[in-house]
């Protein structure tokens, strides 16, 4: 690690300051105050330099023995993570083998992405996607620890109080107003890189946060490689995937967890599901992001149907027409809709499933009730199949 170019050690009254100028300022840098070790140390950074080569010279600069180096070392790891936080010192690009690097590769409806950056960065939630190493990459993910080196410049997208999506001449730019974790994020056009700007300490919430701002990049690659991601809890029944969907809160979870009850029927996912086409035929993906259901796989099954929930005093099936099954199962897509075109690959996608699955809307209450309703539409569409 070394020092950034845009910043500079001055003292105000005697009291050391690194402060920003030039490109620093224009990207809103901000200056702090150090104490005499902090100056010490910025002029070792003048060089590239390794944490321990850092402890090893302040060590002896400042004649500590054997028995302060812990503290010694706690006190640096300290300072160099309040300067890295604020983009003051640049780190080094560390080896795929390096001890304070993660990588791993992970496969997900057929798609390998990368992993790339310190190690305590990443959720264990990726886990089971783990892969051996393969060289058709199709999306590298970085972590840099640290502000990003140019200020986001471009047209805003969509903004809320959750995410700001700004699409730049060559790439698309989240910033995450509510989460202090991450700074931003960019993208490439083809999604094959995504980098993060963030800051440590890596804690559970820093990798909760940055699992999730994952997921964004993901459903941008899918899209780009003609699948869709659907807000929806997925079980198993007869071989083949079920989906239901609605708005959080409708009752997903309480509706497929009946069906597991009283049915012994494997659950898929509790919150979302990756569709694709092989063909003509219509797949179901495991996810690793399942809301807070904790239920995931990471399985490949034929889908069978969508059903749209909606809380009923009884159990009823209504019957939709062509365009409002394209347009609510459209509806539910949680992948990219951030300009017309992704918006239109959306329906277009929807419009490709209608022939091949059952779709229809439950009115249903909380009851085992509501499980024999759909259960009996859903083998008489199976039944159908078999004669046709």
């Amino acid at each position: 690690m070394k020092r950034s170019k845009d910043y500079m050690l001055c003292h105000i009254s005697g009291i050391p300051y690194l402060l920003p100028f030039g490109q620093g300022i224009a990207d809103h840098r901000r200056g702090i105050k150090i104490n005499e070790t902090g100056v010490y140390l910025w002029e070792l950074l003048k060089q590239d330099c390794t944490e321990d080569m850092l402890v090893s010279k302040c060590a002896s600069h400042f004649h500590a023995d054997s028995a302060l180096l812990p503290g010694l070392r706690k006190d640096i790891q300290q300072f160099l993570n309040i300067l890295q936080a604020h983009g003051i010192i640049e780190s080094s690009q560390a080896r795929p083998d390096s001890p304070v690097s993660f990588y791993r590769q992970i496969k997900i409806g057929g798609l390998i992405l990368e992993l790339r950056g310190p190690a305590g960065a990443f959720s264990d939630f990726f886990l089971p996607f783990a892969v051996q190493k393969c060289e058709n990459v199709h999306q590298r993910i970085r972590v840099l620890c640290r502000m990003p080196a140019k200020h986001p410049n471009g047209a805003v997208l969509l903004r809320s109080s959750d995410l700001v999506v700004m699409e730049g001449e060559a790439e698309y730019i989240f910033l995450f107003p509510a989460l202090r974790h991450i700074w931003e994020a960019r993208i490439t056009r083809d999604g094959s890189l995504m980098t993060f700007y963030c800051r440590p300490p890596f804690t559970d919430a820093f990798r909760e946060n940055l699992f999730h701002a994952i997921r964004l990049g993901f459903l941008y690659l899918s899209q780009r490689h003609h699948m869709a991601v659907i807000h929806s809890a997925s079980l198993l029944y007869q071989g083949r995937a079920w989906l239901f969907a609605a708005p959080s809160g409708t009752g997903k979870s309480t509706h497929t967890g009946l069906w597991n009850q009283v049915l012994q029927a494997p659950l898929i996912n509790g919150d979302l599901n990756l569709l694709a086409m092989d063909g003509e035929t219509p797949f179901v993906h495991g996810l690793p992001w399942c809301g807070t259901s904790g239920i995931s796989n990471t399985g490949s099954y034929p889908l069978g149907g969508i059903i749209l929930l909606r809380q009923a005093e009884k159990n009823y099936i209504e019957a939709l027409s062509e365009d409002q099954k394209q347009l609510l199962v459209m509806q539910r897509f949680i992948s990219p809709a951030w300009n017309k075109k992704q918006q239109e690959a959306n329906l277009s996608f929807a419009g490709r499933l209608l022939p091949h699955i059952f779709i229809c809307r439950l009115h249903c209450t909380k009851e085992v009730s509501a499980v024999y309703v759909i259960k009996q539409a859903i083998d008489s569409y199976l039944e159908m199949q078999i004669e046709n």
